[in-house]
Formats: C-alpha cells, sequence, structure tokens
C-alpha cells in the first residue's frame, strides 16, 4: 500500500489552521521588529560595533550594516545593452548500493547578450568522478568521503569554476556584464568542516572569485524566497539589554540578564523571523534595501576581499537576497548595475532571472536521465569484465519495479 491520503488529510487541515493562525503574529512580531529597526537609524555605527562584540558571543546569525538601516535605492537605469553569464548544477550522487562507486555533476552554462548584436549560447558539462581522490579527502591519517554536504559544495565550486570559463570565452571588456550564480555565495555547507576540508573546496572558489575581480567581471548571487535571519539577528541585539557599546559590551545569551530575572527574553519577539519579515514591507516593485555584510563565520575567516554581503530587492510579491563579494558592494556604481542587470533577468524571466532559469534546464539530470546513465555505467564495467554485483536492497527494488 502506498500513500493512505484518508488517514492524512485530517492532518494537512489541521496544519492549514495552524498556518493561518501562525500567520498573524509572525506579522504582528515582525512589526514590532521593523518598528525597532527604523528606530535605529543613524545608529548604524553603534550596531555595527555591537555586531562586532557579539559575533562570538551571541547564539544567532548577525549581519553588519553597511549603508543606513533606512536606505532605499530605486531601480537604476538599464544600459541599452550587456551580457550575462550563470551556471547550475545537479548531480547523481554515489550509490552505495551500486556495482561501482562514483558520482556525476552536470554543469548547466548560459551566455545571454543583449542590446546590438544579440546572441546566446547554451550547453551543459557532465563530469564523472571516480578516481580515490574524487571519492575521499584525506590529510594522510584521515579520510573523509566527499556526498552529502561536501558533495554538494564540490557542485558549488564547480558552478563556480565553470562560470569563470564561461566569462573567459564569452565576455568581452566592450559590454557590461554579470556572472549570476542561484544561491548563496556563502558555502555553509563547509563551515562545521574539518580545516583540510575547507581548504580543498575553498581555496578553488576562492581562486574563481579571485579570477573574476582580476577581470572586472562583477560576481552576483539570486536567492529566491530567501529564509536568512542575519539582519533579523541585528535586531536581536537593538532588544537586548546586555548589549552596552559604550562599555564594550555585546550580547552575553548564556548570561542573559532577562532569564536571570525570570523574565521571557526582549529579542524573543524575533524568534522564527527572517530578514524578508522586516524588510519587506519598506520597499516598492524593483527597489533595493540597505547592503549588509554576512557576519557568519566561515566567510569572516574565509573569504577576505571577497567577503560576502548582500541586500534585499522587491521583484513582484517576493523580496529576493542577492549577495555579492566585498569588491563589488564596496564600487556604489558595481552595485547599481548588478541591482538593474538581475531586477532586468527577473523581468524577462517572470520573476526568476531568466539566464538562472535556462542554466538550471541545460543541468537537470532527469530520471530517464539517471536511468541511461546507470545502464551504460553497468553496461561499460560488464563489457570490461568489472563489473561488480548490486547491493540485495537495490536488486529488489529493482525486481519489483519490474
Amino acid at each position: 500500500m502506498g500513500l493512505d491520503l484518508t488517514a492524512l488529510s485530517r492532518q494537512v487541515r489541521q496544519m492549514s489552521g495552524a498556518a493561518v493562525g501562525g500567520a498573524a503574529d509572525v506579522a504582528a512580531r515582525a512589526a514590532r521588529a521593523r518598528a525597532r529597526f527604523v528606530a535605529a537609524a543613524g545608529e548604524e555605527a553603534t550596531w555595527a560595533r555591537a555586531v562586532e562584540l557579539s559575533r562570538e558571543t551571541a547564539s544567532w546569525l548577525l549581519a553588519r550594516p553597511v549603508e543606513p538601516l533606512t536606505t532605499v535605492r530605486d531601480l537604476p537605469a538599464l544600459p541599452p545593452a550587456y551580457a550575462i553569464v550563470a551556471t547550475d548544477g545537479s548531480q547523481i550522487e554515489l550509490d552505495r548500493h551500486g556495482g561501482v562507486a562514483c558520482y556525476l555533476i552536470n554543469i548547466g552554462r548560459v551566455f545571454i547578450r543583449y542590446g546590438h548584436r544579440p546572441s546566446a549560447r547554451l550547453d551543459s558539462r557532465p563530469t564523472l568522478y571516480y578516481r580515490d581522490e574524487d571519492l575521499y579527502l584525506s590529510d594522510g591519517a584521515r579520510r573523509v568521503p566527499i556526498e552529502g554536504n561536501y558533495l554538494s559544495a564540490r557542485r558549488d565550486v564547480d558552478e563556480g569554476v565553470a562560470l569563470a570559463a564561461l566569462a573567459d570565452e564569452y565576455l568581452t571588456d566592450d559590454l557590461p556584464a554579470l556572472a549570476l550564480q542561484d544561491g548563496t555565495l556563502v558555502r555553509w555547507a563547509l563551515a562545521g568542516a574539518e580545516r583540510f576540508v575547507q581548504d580543498h573546496f575553498m581555496e578553488r572558489y576562492l581562486a574563481y572569485l579571485e579570477r573574476m575581480r582580476a577581470r572586472g567581471i562583477s560576481v552576483a548571487s539570486y536567492i529566491s524566497r530567501p529564509r536568512s535571519p542575519e539582519v533579523v539577528g541585528t535586531i536581536r541585539l537593538m532588544l537586548c539589554p546586555d548589549v552596552d557599546v559604550a562599555a564594550g559590551r555585546g550580547a552575553r545569551c548564556s548570561e542573559c540578564s532577562d532569564v536571570r530575572a525570570g523574565r521571557e527574553p526582549s529579542c524573543s519577539v524575533c524568534q522564527g523571523l527572517v530578514d524578508a519579515d522586516v524588510l519587506g514591507e519598506q520597499l516598492a516593485e524593483g527597489q533595493r534595501g540597505p547592503l549588509f555584510a554576512s557576519m557568519s563565520r566561515i566567510n569572516l575567516e574565509r573569504y577576505g576581499p571577497h567577503l560576502i554581503h548582500f541586500f534585499h530587492m522587491r521583484v513582484g510579491r517576493e523580496l529576493c537576497r542577492v549577495e555579492l563579494p566585498r569588491w563589488v558592494a564596496d564600487d556604489a556604481s558595481r552595485v547599481d548595475q548588478v541591482h538593474a542587470l538581475v531586477y532586468d533577468q527577473c523581468a524577462r524571466g517572470g520573476g526568476y532571472p531568466v539566464a538562472l532559469a535556462r542554466a538550471h534546464e541545460q543541468a537537470i539530470v532527469r530520471g530517464a536521465d539517471r536511468r541511461a546513465f546507470l545502464q551504460m555505467v553497468e553496461g561499460s564495467m560488464a563489457r570490461a569484465e568489472a563489473s561488480a554485483p548490486v547491493s540485495a536492497k537495490r536488486a529488489s527494488k529493482e525486481f519489483r519495479r519490474g
């Protein structure tokens, strides 16, 4: 028997009712957090310092304000012509029940030129990983398998390297240009990794960003419906009774005075909120909000001149997040260009950047592709007389499917 929809329907109705009540609570708490955020306008230096004092002691993520908190930038003028490159990736993960240890990463690549002499190139580049050094990372004493988060990290790095190759191949100096990725530029999957694992992935990724900086090509990433709480984390500092910048004291969550006094923590109004809950009300279509620097540990410790910044932008009913490295964020004209080009891409793509949508179409590995790949591998191994039996579990599933 498959999914029992009758048994599930009551739970779905209960969930729907809870969602209605929860939305009202979120809206009320977001309004209170927003009021505190707006009241802090003009005190950006104070709260930037509070973030620095609290980043080791606060138990939540933080963002350092780079522009005035009430910044609202209208959509800049779109250049008459521009070029964009974009990549996206998908993968077929290592199947430990299969006959051979391997995984595949497929990178969709897109180049589009708008304006005079328009042109486009779309393709995908599959790479099969099967060597021992592809499957494991080692520091001499330990071997760490590349799977799960680490396989995602490898795909992210491959996307960046492919983007740099696209830029070298197609982008020239005669047009404004943008290199765009989907999702975050902060390699969160590596945040808790051992140092040698971080080194393996971050060295290649930072080298890609450095190539783009040397070429003078702006890099950005687009996050649809972001769930990040970093700006909300800074608002929590604004509500914390223990933060005293003049005294050099940041948040001390383990010694919270509200908790010691038996009160609900003042910052609890922010619990469960995300940045879009707070920032969305102040932005009209096409406008962007203030720049912030992400204060995540991996960003601060590993990115250096590429420290990732971000802003939010209104696209239809959605508040998106756009990330960019510090050398782009430090140049107001580059930020304006990213703002204009990303919004134009969203307008052309019905609310989502069209270049990223095309890259995803090139990258996606569908069920039929997956089955054809597995048959190709097993057939090739058999012809080479190197085949190994699949596990009993996989054989059982394939028997039932047949």
